[in-house]
């Protein structure tokens, strides 16, 4: 156990030890260039490249700002009621298999539970499974295509 907990604690000093500088510039011709080694001018900007990107995180947000410019560069400019109602439209899709999933479940699956209020598993008998698959199907016709 101690040998481990050395390799680990060591493994973990060589990985920092081994993090790579990254220096970033653009030469006198306009071409940026990137290097280890830190160019003899002054102007340049050093990277970080040790941070690896946080776990979960969405990189959507930056392509839509970049869609965007580009649609305003384009001219083409969208207004706000039409994004509202796409926005809209996206959501109630998902709603809706959402709803398709559960029905699935539902009608699949005979023997489903479900944790009551005291945090202790209960079995759904069959008349509520059979209510629940009606109640699905009802939301599905009215909401849904």
């Amino acid at each position: 156990m101690r040998n481990t907990l050395i390799a680990i604690a060591l493994s973990m000093l060589c990985s920092q030890a081994m993090a790579a500088k990254l220096y970033k510039w653009v030469d006198e011709n306009g071409v940026t260039q990137f290097s280890q080694q830190p160019p003899a001018s002054d102007q340049y900007e050093r990277m970080d490249v040790t941070a690896p990107p946080k776990l979960g995180s969405n990189m959507a947000p930056a392509a839509t700002e970049a869609q965007g410019e580009a649609d305003l560069q384009n001219g083409e400019t969208e207004t706000a009621t039409k994004k509202a109602e796409r926005e809209q439209q996206a959501q109630r899709e998902a709603q809706c298999a959402k709803l398709r999933a559960d029905l699935t479940t539902l009608e699949n699956n005979p023997r489903l539970g479900r944790t009551n209020e005291a945090g202790e598993m209960e079995r759904i008998g069959e008349e509520e499974r059979q209510a629940m698959i009606a109640k699905a199907r009802e939301d599905l016709a009215t909401h849904c295509d």
